[in-house]
């Protein structure tokens, strides 16, 4: 099924909102918060100032001539700056300069010979206590006060022209995120669509890999574009793979039915001499195709999901002696001698028997199977594991073979007798191997004459045995991979 995901909010869309939200609170942040500061520092810068000057003012107060101080007192001021005569209370007699009211200073203090500064909307103030001359007490009849209050105020500057900046600020910043997160989405969207493209025509069955474009910029996309790729050529080798196996499958089939049915034909037609030979020979194809099917079923087992174990306490010892003595008569037939060499403690191990026999008997097959004269079976224990060695003198494995041989299907070749078997069973045994947590290894050749040696290593305290087998994507396993010339 292709993948649809434009009916949803797209990354592009997803990236312009964030650079947009983040250029914008930063500078929204950046401009308040210049604009909260200077505004502190001019409350700060301008206080300052005013307490200079009503100090120095309120020293000259005490000083000149009534005459001097008189316009102070009017109901206006001079400027910025009144004199504002107070009653024995602390309560000023003239009216105070908007926007400040009475409850705006502390004038009780201003009785104890202390300052009080602040700021009143946009008005810093500072009222510094003045004790006037003689003079101007004399002269200024229905005056009785003895303080007066020297009230100076200034307004901060306008933050009229800072907000404009700032919104100014804000509304060019989100058109500069927009055109650059336009510009870099741009090439992300791109090339995400390209690698949906690919998706899409791997979901839909197309494995040929036309869509082309040069490598991702970005670690990660250019990891997602690498990844896809190796998927598809893994894809591509798995269906290759599986075409092989399909065609190994029907040429191991067709050969024994063929022979089947042209011996059937032939006892019909009475066109044979011997008829007893005849069905047997329809009775060794007919089990070659037996094993055949009850090796891939055994892979299909193996590969399920349920497949189970039933671990309990074996005597290594005994089971081997039950190998050997089942495949003997095998031997026999082929003029092999099977030699053993068990030590004489019995070794105990933790698995599954019914498994293990299976396993082990794979072996053996194979080794009689191929061998020219002998086949040994040897024991030997170590503080971790029982080492267990399958040996024949046989031709030996090729070494194109020996990296794949429990992980592929092998193409099938005759035995020393002629036999041929799936090419399956020592898939079977990396399979089993893999469940039961051994380890399988072969050698090969021992000698310059050839021969081969399989060593399993079963630990006294197995690992749990894996539930899955890691190759599980693929419907037909490893056996979809054929070797050229396996044993």
């Amino acid at each position: 099924m292709a993948i649809a995901w434009h009916n949803r909010t797209s990354i592009r869309s997803t990236l312009r909102f964030g650079l947009l939200a983040t250029a914008i609170v930063t500078v929204l942040v950046g401009g308040l918060g210049t604009l909260f500061i200077s505004r502190e520092v001019a409350v700060h810068q301008t206080q300052s100032f005013l307490l200079r000057t009503a100090t120095a003012l309120a020293i000259l107060f005490q000083r000149v001539n009534h005459r001097f101080v008189h316009p102070f007192l009017a109901t206006a001021g001079v400027g910025h700056l009144r004199l504002i005569p107070l009653t024995q209370g602390g309560v000023p007699l003239t009216a105070l300069p908007h926007p400040l009211t009475q409850h705006s200073v502390d004038w009780h203090l201003l009785l104890t010979g202390s300052y009080q500064s602040g700021i009143v909307g946009n008005e810093v103030f500072i009222a510094y206590p003045v004790t006037p001359p003689s003079s101007l007490q004399t002269h200024s009849s229905g005056l009785h006060s003895h303080t007066f209050a020297l009230l100076l105020t200034r307004p901060l500057p306008s933050i009229v022209g800072p907000v404009i900046f700032v919104v100014g600020a804000v509304v060019v910043t989100a058109i500069i995120a927009v055109a650059i997160s336009d510009r870099y989405t741009a090439h992300i969207s791109k090339t995400l669509d390209h690698l949906v493209r690919r998706s899409n025509r791997v979901a839909s069955g197309h494995l040929d890999d036309q869509e082309s474009s040069d490598e991702p910029r970005e670690a990660e996309l250019a990891a997602l574009d690498a990844a896809i790729s190796s998927m598809i050529g893994s894809l591509r080798a798995a269906n290759e793979a599986e075409s092989t196996y399909i065609l190994a499958i029907s040429h191991d089939l067709r050969t024994p039915l063929t022979s089947i049915r042209g011996f059937a034909e032939a006892i019909i037609d009475e066109a044979v001499s011997s008829p007893i030979e005849a069905a047997h020979t329809i009775e060794r194809e007919a089990q070659r195709i037996e094993r055949l099917i009850n090796d891939l079923i055994a892979l299909a087992r193996l590969r399920a999901s349920d497949y189970t174990l039933s671990p309990q306490s074996i005597d290594l010892n005994e089971l081997l002696l039950h190998l050997i003595e089942a495949a003997s008569p095998r031997a026999e037939r082929r003029s092999l001698h099977i030699v053993s060499s068990l030590p004489p403690d019995h070794i105990i191990i933790y698995q599954d028997p019914e498994r293990l026999l299976q396993l082990l008997g794979n072996l053996l097959d194979n080794a009689i199977k191929y061998a020219h004269s002998e086949v040994s079976v040897i024991l030997k224990t170590t503080a971790d594991a029982a080492l267990v060695e399958i040996s024949d003198d046989g031709a030996g494995i090729p070494i194109s073979t020996q990296e794949q041989l429990f992980h592929s299907q092998l193409n099938p070749t005759p035995g020393k007798d002629g036999a041929v078997g799936s090419g399956l069973g020592l898939l079977i045994v990396g399979r089993l191997a893999t469940r039961m947590g051994i380890e399988v290894h072969a050698a090969s050749p021992l000698d310059q004459a050839g021969g081969t040696r399989c060593e399993i290593i079963l630990p006294h305290d197995p690992v749990k045995p894996q539930s899955a087998m890691s190759s599980s994507r693929n419907p037909l396993g490893a056996a979809v991979e054929p070797e050229s010339k396996p044993r």
